[in-house]
């Protein structure tokens, strides 16, 4: 299955279908309705990870990427309190 992702011009192939999608949420599937869903997303590739790219061209963790527990990021706040820690280790 290849896929386009939200507001991006980049494709995924080998995704899993909505059928074999498992839990409440995901950044593929089941999207919810959280303050960065208007930034573009960008698969990381190298970190296996959903990010959300802010105005600032800053990568965020999507908040729909439930599973993946790497949050660590150049934060300049505009993910809010979607995610609590800086690539500095401290709080954001």
């Amino acid at each position: 299955m290849k896929i386009t992702l939200e507001h991006s011009s980049q494709e995924l192939v080998n995704v899993h279908s909505l059928e074999d999608c498992k839990g409440d949420v995901c950044p593929i599937h089941k999207l919810t309705d959280h303050s960065m869903r208007s930034f573009p997303q960008h698969w990381r590739d190298d970190r296996g990870i959903m990010e959300r790219t802010c105005p600032h061209g800053v990568g965020h963790p999507d908040p729909d990427d439930v599973l993946n527990e790497d949050r660590v990021h150049g934060c300049d706040g505009c993910c809010g309190v979607v995610s609590e820690w800086r690539v500095d280790g401290g709080k954001a």
